[in-house]
């Protein structure tokens, strides 16, 4: 926006009084002269209606030939005068005078000629004092016209003064940042609108050493206006801070002004002038910091984690803690240079404390490296052996293995004589047990754990085995104590078991089990292995106790049953006896064989006569049973013809025989005496069973088993005599022929010859078997062998009738 600025007459004599008052009662520096002269031409390039005339310049130069320009229009000009420097004019006129001729070319201003730009810098002086007024002015030529208004334009929009600043930039707290040897600070400007100038820097509180260079880095004392600096402190110095101070000597350009006569009106000439410049204080500071780094080792130079170590000033002044990472390392950055001690107050977990301190120097930018090295952390394990009933007998010869926390085995070694076994192990959780126990003794299967911690520990531990117990068996029959059993639905096995070393005082059970010795497999009765078990407390170390197996053996017959045996404590077996071969755990359930023969015991033969009093021996052939055991033998008759007992008066005919078997195969007799007069025709079978201890254990019992069968023969028919006195009767003789027709060696005749006798019961009451050999009362078989003899008679005689007959 163009300013346009219009003085009136009065104003203008008025400032002119006021300036001329200020100049003598407050001068701007101590006063001086000027002479000037003038050169006069006329020109008239510009008319003024306010005057009535055109407007004429000349020109005026100082002694040193530099332009001057009047101040009061209408006054005369000085020539020649010495005319006393009054002061300055005011900054509008400045700003003319700077965008004005000579300070700008013709060409600039738009002229062809000096003279042009001359006479339009005049005008515009007198315009900006007001004494011409812009608008009034009627120009002649168009040049100077445009340069009128170029130049009153340039004035109305600069800002130039002459006062004379300086500013150093940047003017807040700066830190100088390491660079190279060197803390090297920003770059520092000097501003101002001086016209040219120097300036040096001061500094405060500057350690030795401190420079001020320029921005590429060249030593200088004085600098132009124009130039940067920079500050460098040397870098071995500690943190602290400086001050600086810029002073400058400027020189600018001041439109001064001279005091001319009453009738001389004043002049203007732009003139050079200097003065000092000082800034305020500006602050520097640095920082002088470096780094540590520790490194921790142990004796194979591998990196240790975990250290912790303390860092202290020269002056025990303590700056905290570092702990190693898992390289090993450690570092502490920006620290103050200096010296400082290094202590471990921690060290890795399973090394020894470096108590050594160490001292490191910590330069600007540099990092100082300490290497610390550890000792690993080593104990011992002693192990000593020792029999668990008795502590003072030590035992060599126990092998142990150590593992650590991983599991991964570490250490291994025997007891010695002394049963003492030594391992050396490092820092850690350890656990350890016996792999190879002593002689004769348990392996003790117990893990041990223990913590070595300190360097040179020493961790003791004793270890007990206790002695292999042993036990001998013996099975036998729990009734009698044989070796050999039979079969039954309910037999007991005892196992009779010896025992040595065990402890006294605890509790044991022992577990037996019955073994198939064909097969040495688990006996199986009835879907179930046969076992069982008794708890016992040992009173004394060597003893004995029993185990009984109550169990069916039905269907064992021939098989060898061995007993195997477990000793049990605290849940694990101590000992056991488990030999299929021994003949001690073995029982033989044996198999019984009976084979029966019976005769006429008069005369070996398979018949007998059917009369009152007969005797049937039943020899009884046996096989496998058991020496010394005593048997019973019960003998039944049975009716071949039914396969039923055969009954005498109401009752079975059986018979018992007692005995005791002296060898394994033998016989037995055994005696059956009855009643047979009602038998006549009929086959008799004995049937023969054999108990031992009331136990059924063999049988024989076959109805059609000839070797058990005997037969009594039919009664012969005895002849009657001829009676002549009863021919009458012949017609009763034909019913007779009908009886010979069923033959008579047929078992269906001898059916009607037991029921006539059963029809007579009386005449064998008095009959009862009898056992044992008895002889037959002879008058008996007289009278038998009679009727015998009549009865054939009698038949002889029916069949001669019966052919006489016929």
């Amino acid at each position: 926006m163009t300013k346009k600025i219009v003085y009136s007459k009065h104003f203008t004599v008025l400032m002119s009084i006021c300036m001329f008052f200020i100049s003598v009662l407050i001068p701007l520096k101590s006063a001086s002269a000027e002479v000037i002269h003038r050169e006069k031409y006329e020109i008239a390039w510009a008319y003024s209606p306010q005057y009535g005339k055109d407007v004429r310049t000349e020109i005026l130069k100082n002694a040193n030939g530099h332009l001057a320009y009047c101040l009061v229009y209408g006054k005369k000009s000085p020539d020649g005068q010495d005319l006393p420097e009054i002061g300055r004019t005011d900054d509008v006129v400045y700003r003319v005078l700077l965008n004005g001729y000579p300070q700008k070319t013709p060409e600039q201003l738009g002229v062809s000629t000096w003279q042009q730009a001359h006479y339009a810098t005049q005008l515009s002086v007198w315009v900006a004092l007001g004494q011409l007024h812009p608008a009034d002015l009627q120009f002649k030529d168009e040049e100077v016209e445009r340069a009128v208004k170029a130049i009153r334009y340039a004035a109305d929009h600069t800002e130039d003064t002459q006062d004379v600043f300086m500013n150093v930039k940047p003017t807040d707290k700066q830190e100088a940042k390491l660079n190279g040897a060197y803390f090297e600070t920003t770059v520092y400007a000097v501003e101002s609108n001086a016209k040219q100038g120097t300036y040096q820097v001061a500094l405060n509180q500057a350690p030795v050493g401190t420079r001020i260079v320029t921005e590429q880095g060249e030593a200088k004392e004085t600098f132009s206006l124009g130039e940067t600096f920079r500050v460098q402190v040397p870098k071995s110095s500690k943190s602290a801070e400086l001050s600086l101070k810029v002073t400058a000597n400027l020189t600018n350009q001041h439109a001064v002004v001279y005091k001319g006569a009453e009738s001389v009106q004043d002049a203007t000439v732009l003139l050079e002038r200097s003065q000092q410049k000082v800034s305020q204080d500006i602050q520097v500071f640095w920082k002088s910091m470096g780094g540590l780094e520790i490194r921790k080792v142990d004796e194979n130079k591998k990196p240790l984690a975990g250290a912790v170590f303390e860092v202290l000033t020269s002056d025990q002044k303590n700056m905290g803690t570092i702990t190693m990472n898992d390289k090993g390392i450690a570092s502490l950055d920006n620290i103050e240079i200096g010296t400082y001690v290094v202590k471990e107050v921690k060290s890795p977990v399973g090394y020894v404390l470096q108590d050594t301190s160490q001292t490191v120097e910590i330069k600007t930018g540099e990092i100082a490296t300490i290497t610390a090295e550890n000792q690993p952390i080593y104990g011992e394990l002693e192990v000593t052996k020792v029999d668990v009933a008795d502590g003072n007998v030590k035992l060599p010869h126990a092998e142990f293995e150590i593992r650590n926390e991983k599991g991964d085995m570490v250490a291994k070694g025997k007891t010695n004589e002394q049963g003492i076994a030594k391992f050396k192990l490092g820092y850690g959780k350890y656990t350890y047990k016996e792999t190879v126990s002593p002689d004769g003794y348990r392996l003790n299967e117990e893990t041990f754990s223990f913590e070595i911690q300190q360097n040179g520990e020493i961790v003791k531990h004793t270890v007990a085995d206790e002695k292999i117990p042993s036990i001998q068996t013996t099975a036998t029959d729990k009734t009698d104590g044989a070796k050999e059993m039979h079969t039954s639905q309910s037999v007991t096995i005892q196992d009779k078991v010896a025992y040595k070393d065990l402890q006294v005082g605890k509790e044991y059970t022992l577990k037996g089990k019955l073994m198939d010795k064909a097969s040495n497999q688990p006996l199986v009765v009835k879907g179930k292995e046969v076992t069982t078990e008794s708890t016992f407390t040992a009173k004394e170390a060597n003893g004995a106790s029993a185990l009984d197996f109550t169990f069916d053996a039905t269907g064992l017959e021939g098989k060898e049953v061995v007993v195997f045996e477990e000793v049990w404590k605290d849940g694990k077996i101590v000992t056991s006896h488990a030999d299929i071969n021994d003949k001690g755990q073995t029982i033989q359930f044996v198999k019984p064989f009976v084979q029966t023969t019976a005769t006429n015991k008069e005369d070996g033969s398979k018949e007998l006569e059917a009369k009152n009093a007969v005797t049937i021996q039943d020899k009884v052939a046996y096989k496998d049973f058991i020496v010394g055991k005593e048997y019973v033998v019960k003998g039944k008759l049975m009716d071949k013809s039914t396969n039923q007992p055969f009954v005498v008066d109401g009752k079975e005919v059986t018979v018992e025989h007692i005995f005791t078997a002296k060898e394994k195969d033998g016989v037995a007799t055994v005696d059956f005496t009855f009643g047979a007069s009602a038998l006549e025709g009929k086959e008799v079978v004995v049937f023969e069973d054999v108990y031992q201890n009331d136990v059924l254990v063999a049988t024989h019992s076959d109805i059609q088993d000839k070797g058990q069968t005997v037969t009594f023969k039919n009664r012969p028919v005895q002849p009657k005599p001829e009676q002549p006195q009863t021919p009458s009767k012949t017609p009763d003789v034909p019913v007779q022929p009908e009886q010979p027709q069923p033959k008579v060696e047929q078992p269906a005749k001898a059916q009607p010859m037991v029921k006539a006798v059963e029809t007579h019961p009386k005449k064998v009451e008095g009959m009862l078997p009898t056992t044992g050999g008895q002889e037959e009362n002879p008058y008996w078989m007289w009278i038998g062998g009679v009727v015998m003899l009549l009865g054939g008679l009698v038949a002889i005689r029916a069949c001669r009738f019966n052919k006489k007959e016929s």
